[in-house]
């Protein structure tokens, strides 16, 4: 009787249960195995794997210093494993207690800049960025504080101009959960620059190679490293937290922050009434936050 491969057995796990997820976290997940673990264990039947010849591929991730993939690679070796045993082809999962063995992961905290001198110049540098496309894509993002891929997969579709929001669909939300985003006066008046630069794509920001797709999120970082602002100062995402404080320390609802800045309220009758209560509020807010921004940008630009 033939054996059954791990590769086989992966395949049959990812298409039955995968794919009845998220599409485009299945198609990541494919390409992790194929890239990490099938060519070190792909063609060997399932009752040949160990936890050794395991952790070996883990260690190899590790050492590039990537060890959020080394755990997600853990994770959907384990998950196969079960499968397998489910389905009667093994007996014991060899990568149940490898999670044991993995350099712990320590997240850091996104940096970011809160002493308004130094937004007045980071909004001064963007405000001079050569390229027009760019400089809109930090100017929106630091206007409307959204996630970097939240606002690189933006469609002009999703934007109501006439009614100043821009309506997020739930699928491409880390939460899952529609979202709606107030716009300002100068977010619009940015999105009417971009539209005469992007208008006739899909996206807002389509890729330079392919039109029919979006840039990624890396590209604002990499924006910001060309205009002098280092990482180690301020990503992309560390303008939510530059917002998120500023805004705090300005006196605004906490509700309204927590709820523009999208975070799940694990109350389900104060997460209802945010939603159908707030935006009003996170209109004015986020106006306020954008005039901010506007006066610290003048003054750094005049040495204030």
């Amino acid at each position: 009787m033939a054996q059954t491969l791990f590769q086989e057995l992966a395949r049959e796990w990812w298409e039955r249960y995968m794919l009845r997820g998220d599409v485009k976290y299945a198609a990541e997940s494919w390409r992790r195995l194929e890239r990490e673990v099938f060519p070190r264990i792909g063609d060997k039947p399932l009752k040949k794997i160990n936890a050794p010849m395991i952790l070996t591929i883990l260690r190899r991730i590790e050492k590039r210093g990537t060890l959020v993939v080394a755990r997600k690679v853990t994770s959907h070796i384990s998950q196969i494993m079960r499968y397998g045993i489910a389905c009667g082809h093994i007996f014991t999962n060899p990568a149940r207690d490898l999670g044991w063995a993995l350099t712990p992961h320590k997240s850091k905290p996104r940096a970011a800049i809160t002493e308004p001198k130094q937004i007045g110049l980071l909004m001064r540098d963007i405000q001079s960025f050569r390229s027009k496309m760019r400089r809109c894509a930090l100017q929106l993002e630091a206007l409307v504080i959204v996630r970097p891929g939240e606002l690189c997969q933006a469609e002009w579709s999703e934007i109501e101009m006439d009614m100043g929001v821009w309506r997020i669909p739930g699928h491409k939300m880390k939460t899952k959960r529609p979202h709606i985003v107030p716009l300002s006066r100068q977010a619009q008046e940015v999105l009417r620059e971009l539209r005469t630069l992007t208008g006739g794509c899909r996206w807002l920001f389509p890729s330079r190679w392919d039109k029919s797709r979006h840039m990624g999120g890396q590209v604002l970082n990499t924006a910001l490293r060309r205009i002098g602002w280092p990482a180690t100062v301020i990503t992309a995402h560390g303008f939510r937290a530059m917002a998120a404080t500023t805004l705090s320390e300005q006196g605004w609802p906490s509700d309204a922050i927590e709820r523009q800045l999208a975070h799940v309220d694990k109350n389900a009758v104060r997460a209802a009434y945010q939603r159908s209560e707030l935006l009003a509020e996170r209109g004015k807010m986020m106006q306020a936050w954008a005039d901010f921004l506007d006066m610290r940008c003048a003054w750094a630009i005049l040495g204030k």
